[in-house]
């Protein structure tokens, strides 16, 4: 695979502020993967932690939430696929017309219906990202956005350093700034084919529809070529 173009466009096109940040993004993620890797053997394994992987089940089990910033995710494998071997979905945590939702002390954590789905990330059996994707409101629940008010929950969605999950948590908050044009370019996507149907309602418990739009990716080609970007700029 090559870089992504749709990539290499924005970062054609972006500030030198911008592309700064998304190269501290970037290596933040390959710093946090490779620690990661050498502490637990992969990705994957900081989650299941040596568990059989059961399909559809989550790992880690309780999920990971990061009640501060209202972020949560999960890893599962419930897909047969040359190269994934499972995927990452991500939530934040939003009331109804889009903003943060906080708990007060003595309720319950989260109901199953609350966390917002942002879109999913495709892993490989080495836990390398390969794949990034969205999906129907019936696959996850929760409330539905269109792709700007989606994209508002994303630039706010990060994981802090949570115990035992330290490194993972890192490499996804940094994977996520630097895909952020293109996780933005799936969710336009997302928005016109269910623009296409009669009635929104309907296609979103359509359960004919689950993926919405998807694309692979190549992580490493993806940072050489914002490296490379840099460098022409002369930075």
């Amino acid at each position: 695979m090559t870089a992504s173009s749709h990539l290499r466009q924005h970062w054609r096109a972006a500030s030198d502020t911008q592309i700064d940040l998304a190269l501290r993004s970037a290596r933040t993620s390959v710093s946090a993967f490779s620690t990661a890797t050498a502490e637990h053997g992969s990705l994957i394994q900081n989650w299941i932690a040596g568990r059989e992987v059961l399909e559809f089940e989550h790992y880690p089990p309780d999920d990971l939430v990061d009640v501060r910033k209202g972020s949560q995710f999960y890893y599962h494998s419930h897909r047969d696929g040359d190269q994934e071997h499972g995927h990452l979905h991500l939530f934040w945590h939003a009331t109804a017309t889009g903003r943060r939702r906080y708990l007060k002390p003595g309720q319950p954590r989260w109901n199953r219906t609350e966390p917002t789905h942002l879109f999913a990330i495709s892993l490989d059996a080495r836990g390398l990202p390969v794949g990034l994707f969205t999906v129907n409101q019936w696959v996850t629940d929760g409330h539905w956005f269109d792709a700007a008010t989606t994209m508002d929950c994303v630039d706010r969605f990060g994981m802090g350093e949570m115990e035992g999950y330290e490194h993972s948590c890192n490499w996804l908050t940094g994977f996520v700034r630097l895909y952020r044009p293109l996780i933005n370019e799936l969710l336009i996507r997302r928005d016109g084919r269910m623009r296409r149907r009669s009635s929104l309602a309907k296609a979103l418990q359509d359960r004919t529809l689950e993926v919405l739009s998807l694309t692979p990716i190549d992580w490493a080609a993806d940072i050489d070529a914002l490296e490379a970007e840099s460098v022409r700029r002369g930075n």
